[in-house]
């Protein structure tokens, strides 16, 4: 699972993204960086991707946004701890909810939050768009990855909700927006539009 630490450098504030398994690594990456984490955002909250909120909460004593909709997988997550055979984690406060069609800031940076379920009712998009000649940026938790999707059998996954977010939600964006996804590598939209099987009409028979 990839967390993921996005930082202004012009004033050295940064968001945690999906705080997993490696809460210190990515505090003393922050630290290496000069970067003071502010807040800790949650794209969706199965357990690869909350299971260290609680834990970074206590260490850095920064809030934590999440989708009001992910709230039954967050209260979820010891359950799913026991049939995955881990040790159940501490459930996390909530402090704020992430809205769809608001900007969430860090320092000077500006994203947009968008709604992109299907792998989970409340996985979100944080979309920075590009400026100056360089690309925007996606980070997108479990509903694109390169070259496949996020899964939908899982607890409240829908098919039909997934591809209508990323055909109306990601698909939109210009073709150079860099995907930051939840597990595996970064790719583009363009990259996603013209070879991921997902992203092609009649997508849906590959769920039948």
């Amino acid at each position: 699972m990839n967390s993921y630490l996005v930082g202004c450098e012009e004033r050295r504030e940064a968001l945690y993204l999906d705080p997993g398994a490696e809460v210190d690594s990515v505090i003393g990456e922050a630290r290496r960086r000069g970067l003071a984490i502010v807040r800790l955002v949650g794209t969706h909250a199965h357990i690869d991707h909350a299971e260290g909120v609680a834990e970074a909460k206590e260490k850095l004593g920064a809030p934590y946004w999440l989708h009001e909709a992910e709230l039954a997988n967050l209260r979820r997550m010891p359950e799913a701890a026991r049939m995955y055979g881990f040790p159940p984690p501490e459930v996390p406060e909530v402090d704020g909810f992430l809205v769809p069609g608001e900007t969430l800031e860090v320092g000077a940076l500006r994203f947009e939050i968008r709604l992109t379920d299907g792998h989970a009712p409340g996985n979100v998009t944080l979309y920075r768009p590009g400026a100056g000649g360089e690309p925007g940026h996606a980070f997108v938790g479990d509903v694109l990855f390169a070259g496949s999707v996020g899964r939908t059998d899982l607890h409240m996954g829908d098919p039909a909700a997934l591809l209508r977010s990323i055909r109306t939600q990601l698909l939109t964006l210009p073709p150079d927006t860099v995907v930051h996804p939840g597990h595996g590598p970064e790719t583009t939209i363009g990259r996603e539009k013209a070879a991921n099987p997902f992203c092609q009409p009649g997508a849906e028979r590959l769920f039948a």
